[in-house]
């Protein structure tokens, strides 16, 4: 079974969080910004690996937004 996810997430500063996070990307995700929305996409056979993803993209996410 194949597992899909598309965030879209309005920021302020899309560009740069997008530059922080992309770091740790791992090989099943893509973070990008488009305008000032961060899109995040997971593609995975395991829906545990995507829930994990999605969890830790907005952890990060939330931390960058607060500095």
């Amino acid at each position: 079974m194949l597992c899909y996810a598309r965030l879209e997430l309005e920021s302020g500063d899309a560009e740069n969080i997008v530059k922080a996070l992309r770091v740790d990307d791992p090989s099943f995700c893509k973070c990008y910004a488009e305008g000032n929305k961060i899109i995040i996409e997971v593609v995975t056979s395991k829906i545990s690996s995507l829930l994990y993803a999605v969890d830790d993209y907005l952890m990060h996410i939330k931390m960058c937004e607060q500095i």
